[in-house]
Protein backbone atom coordinates (compact mmCIF):
# COMPACT_ATOMS: atom_id res chain seq x y z
CA UNK A 1 0.00 0.00 0.00
CA UNK A 2 1.26 3.43 -0.88
CA UNK A 3 1.40 6.36 1.48
CA UNK A 4 -2.29 7.37 1.93
CA UNK A 5 -1.33 11.01 2.35
CA UNK A 6 0.87 11.45 -0.73
CA UNK A 7 -0.57 13.69 -3.40
CA UNK A 8 -0.08 11.11 -6.15
CA UNK A 9 -2.01 8.51 -4.18
CA UNK A 10 -4.83 10.91 -3.32
CA UNK A 11 -5.35 12.12 -6.88
CA UNK A 12 -5.59 8.72 -8.53
CA UNK A 13 -8.80 6.82 -9.13
CA UNK A 14 -8.85 3.46 -7.33
CA UNK A 15 -9.01 0.34 -9.46
CA UNK A 16 -11.87 -2.17 -9.32
CA UNK A 17 -10.08 -4.32 -6.76
CA UNK A 18 -9.27 -1.29 -4.54
CA UNK A 19 -12.81 0.05 -4.10
CA UNK A 20 -13.56 -1.86 -0.91
CA UNK A 21 -10.30 -1.51 0.95
CA UNK A 22 -10.18 -1.32 4.76
CA UNK A 23 -10.37 2.47 4.78
CA UNK A 24 -13.30 2.49 2.36
CA UNK A 25 -15.24 -0.12 4.35
CA UNK A 26 -14.82 1.89 7.57
CA UNK A 27 -15.85 5.01 5.67
CA UNK A 28 -18.94 3.29 4.30
CA UNK A 29 -20.02 1.90 7.68
CA UNK A 30 -19.61 5.24 9.48
CA UNK A 31 -21.36 7.26 6.80
CA UNK A 32 -24.28 4.84 6.31
CA UNK A 33 -24.93 4.61 10.06
CA UNK A 34 -24.59 8.39 10.39
CA UNK A 35 -26.95 9.01 7.47
CA UNK A 36 -29.62 6.66 8.85
CA UNK A 37 -29.32 8.10 12.36
CA UNK A 38 -29.55 11.68 11.14
CA UNK A 39 -32.61 10.91 8.98
CA UNK A 40 -34.33 9.23 11.94
CA UNK A 41 -33.51 12.12 14.27
CA UNK A 42 -34.69 14.65 11.73
CA UNK A 43 -37.92 12.91 10.77
CA UNK A 44 -39.20 11.91 14.22
CA UNK A 45 -37.39 14.62 16.09
CA UNK A 46 -35.85 12.00 18.36
CA UNK A 47 -39.00 11.80 20.50
CA UNK A 48 -38.35 8.19 21.51
CA UNK A 49 -34.58 8.60 21.75
CA UNK A 50 -33.95 11.96 23.44
CA UNK A 51 -36.05 12.86 26.49
CA UNK A 52 -34.78 16.42 27.03
CA UNK A 53 -36.92 18.72 24.83
CA UNK A 54 -34.19 21.35 24.49
CA UNK A 55 -31.61 18.81 23.39
CA UNK A 56 -34.19 17.26 21.06
CA UNK A 57 -34.78 20.62 19.39
CA UNK A 58 -31.06 21.24 19.01
CA UNK A 59 -30.44 17.73 17.68
CA UNK A 60 -33.15 18.18 15.07
CA UNK A 61 -31.35 21.27 13.79
CA UNK A 62 -28.02 19.43 13.80
CA UNK A 63 -29.46 16.39 12.08
CA UNK A 64 -30.55 18.53 9.14
CA UNK A 65 -26.95 19.49 8.62
CA UNK A 66 -25.81 15.92 9.28
CA UNK A 67 -28.01 14.59 6.48
CA UNK A 68 -26.19 16.91 4.08
CA UNK A 69 -22.73 15.95 5.37
CA UNK A 70 -23.36 12.21 5.25
CA UNK A 71 -25.07 12.34 1.86
CA UNK A 72 -22.09 14.17 0.35
CA UNK A 73 -19.77 11.45 1.66
CA UNK A 74 -22.04 8.71 0.34
CA UNK A 75 -22.20 10.46 -3.03
CA UNK A 76 -18.41 10.38 -3.33
CA UNK A 77 -18.33 6.73 -2.28
CA UNK A 78 -21.01 5.86 -4.85
CA UNK A 79 -18.95 7.53 -7.59
CA UNK A 80 -15.94 5.50 -6.46
CA UNK A 81 -17.96 2.27 -6.31
CA UNK A 82 -19.47 2.76 -9.79
CA UNK A 83 -15.95 3.32 -11.17
CA UNK A 84 -16.90 6.52 -12.96
CA UNK A 85 -14.88 9.67 -12.66
CA UNK A 86 -16.93 12.73 -13.58
CA UNK A 87 -15.01 15.92 -12.84
CA UNK A 88 -12.47 13.84 -10.84
CA UNK A 89 -15.06 12.92 -8.17
CA UNK A 90 -13.84 9.32 -8.18
CA UNK A 91 -10.44 10.22 -6.73
CA UNK A 92 -9.43 9.17 -3.25
CA UNK A 93 -9.05 12.72 -2.02
CA UNK A 94 -12.82 13.19 -1.88
CA UNK A 95 -13.19 10.56 0.81
CA UNK A 96 -10.62 12.44 2.90
CA UNK A 97 -12.46 15.70 2.23
CA UNK A 98 -15.64 14.01 3.44
CA UNK A 99 -13.86 12.93 6.65
CA UNK A 100 -12.71 16.53 7.17
CA UNK A 101 -16.24 17.78 6.57
CA UNK A 102 -17.53 15.31 9.16
CA UNK A 103 -14.85 16.43 11.62
CA UNK A 104 -15.80 20.08 11.08
CA UNK A 105 -19.45 19.18 11.67
CA UNK A 106 -18.65 17.37 14.93
CA UNK A 107 -16.65 20.39 16.12
CA UNK A 108 -19.56 22.66 15.18
CA UNK A 109 -21.99 20.51 17.19
CA UNK A 110 -19.70 20.52 20.22
CA UNK A 111 -19.24 24.29 20.11
CA UNK A 112 -22.94 24.91 19.52
CA UNK A 113 -23.86 22.62 22.41
CA UNK A 114 -21.43 24.29 24.81
CA UNK A 115 -22.50 27.82 23.83
CA UNK A 116 -26.25 27.56 23.42
CA UNK A 117 -27.54 24.66 25.51
CA UNK A 118 -27.51 26.43 28.89
CA UNK A 119 -29.31 29.53 27.64
CA UNK A 120 -31.81 27.47 25.63
CA UNK A 121 -32.52 25.29 28.69
CA UNK A 122 -33.06 28.36 30.87
CA UNK A 123 -35.33 29.93 28.27
CA UNK A 124 -37.32 26.69 27.98
CA UNK A 125 -37.74 26.43 31.76
CA UNK A 126 -38.92 30.06 31.97
CA UNK A 127 -41.39 29.47 29.14
CA UNK A 128 -42.65 26.26 30.75
CA UNK A 129 -43.10 28.00 34.11
CA UNK A 130 -44.93 30.88 32.44
CA UNK A 131 -47.26 28.46 30.66
CA UNK A 132 -47.85 26.62 33.93
CA UNK A 133 -48.88 29.83 35.69
CA UNK A 134 -51.09 30.89 32.81
CA UNK A 135 -52.83 27.51 32.78
CA UNK A 136 -53.49 27.46 36.52
CA UNK A 137 -54.15 31.13 36.99
CA UNK A 138 -51.18 31.45 39.29
CA UNK A 139 -50.31 29.37 42.33
CA UNK A 140 -52.73 29.56 45.23
CA UNK A 141 -51.40 29.63 48.77
CA UNK A 142 -53.33 26.54 49.86
CA UNK A 143 -52.30 24.27 46.97
CA UNK A 144 -48.80 25.43 46.15
CA UNK A 145 -46.41 23.17 48.02
CA UNK A 146 -42.89 22.56 46.76
CA UNK A 147 -42.40 19.15 45.21
CA UNK A 148 -46.11 18.25 45.17
CA UNK A 149 -47.92 18.75 41.87
CA UNK A 150 -51.37 20.25 42.18
CA UNK A 151 -54.40 18.88 40.41
CA UNK A 152 -55.27 20.50 37.11
CA UNK A 153 -58.13 22.99 37.32
CA UNK A 154 -61.59 21.72 36.50
CA UNK A 155 -62.95 22.91 33.16
CA UNK A 156 -65.33 25.81 33.38
CA UNK A 157 -68.47 25.43 31.32
CA UNK A 158 -69.37 28.34 29.11
CA UNK A 159 -72.90 29.47 28.56
CA UNK A 160 -74.46 28.17 25.38
CA UNK A 161 -75.72 30.74 22.92
CA UNK A 162 -78.96 29.86 21.27
CA UNK A 163 -79.59 30.54 17.68
CA UNK A 164 -82.24 33.06 16.79
CA UNK A 165 -84.68 32.30 14.08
Amino acid sequence: MDNPFSWDYLTTTPGPDEVFGPFAVIFLIVFVIGFIASVVLYSTGGKNIISDPVLRRLSRRWSGWAVAVFSVGLFFFAIRWLQINPITFGQRIWLWVSWLLLLAFVIYVAVDLSRHYASAKQSYEEHRLKQQYMRRGGPSVATARPGVPSAPPSPVSRPVKRRRR
